[in-house]
């Protein structure tokens, strides 16, 4: 499996968590889909569980009903985007996933990274410390990664790409296939 670095900038994923923190209340897991153009490897936007499938957090975990991905790939197809990741909340400090994350992933293609954020996203993060991350290797396999450990690049504007996330992570799991 190819892959080159994935990076999000620093603004959005604030944003991002700061949403999922408000869906969530601090009672409920929330999720979003990770966007970006399809020539790069760059989160450029996302878009919450619930805006696609209105039911999505009424029972407290994510149950994404498949008719959800409609409107997510006329989104895409609409904006020339691609699901890069997709990123969700758990209620204390495990990331891991969960039976069902794992024999249900949101993206069924190989490469495809899920985050797992803690503490229903209501403690600040610094950066990705603590999140969870884990590649799609098909037939409800997983690769494990601690995001922190090379998942994902922050790009900070003013201060260049913090390049200690994902083509560590790449590297590492290329060379044991």
């Amino acid at each position: 499996m190819e892959q080159q670095q994935l990076n999000i900038d620093f603004k959005l994923w604030e944003d991002l968590i700061k949403e999922l923190k408000l869906r969530g209340r601090g009672m409920r897991e929330s999720g979003a889909f990770l966007l970006g153009p399809l020539s790069e490897r760059e989160i450029t936007r996302y878009i919450c569980y619930d805006d696609l499938d209105p039911h999505a957090l009424d029972s407290g975990i994510i149950v994404f009903d498949s008719k959800g991905f409609t409107p997510l790939w006329k989104f895409c197809k609409d904006n020339q985007l691609k699901v890069y990741a997709d990123v969700h909340t758990h209620p204390d400090g495990w990331t891991g996933q969960s039976g069902v994350d794992k024999d249900n992933p949101m993206i069924v293609q190989s490469g495809h990274i899920a985050l797992i954020i803690p503490r229903y996203s209501q403690v600040p993060l610094q950066g990705l410390e603590g999140v969870g991350a884990y590649i799609y290797l098909g037939s409800k396999k997983w690769k494990t990664f601690d995001a922190a450990e090379n998942i994902i690049n922050i790009k900070i504007e003013k201060h260049g790409i913090i390049r200690k996330y994902l083509q560590q992570i790449i590297n590492r799991f290329n060379r044991k296939k």
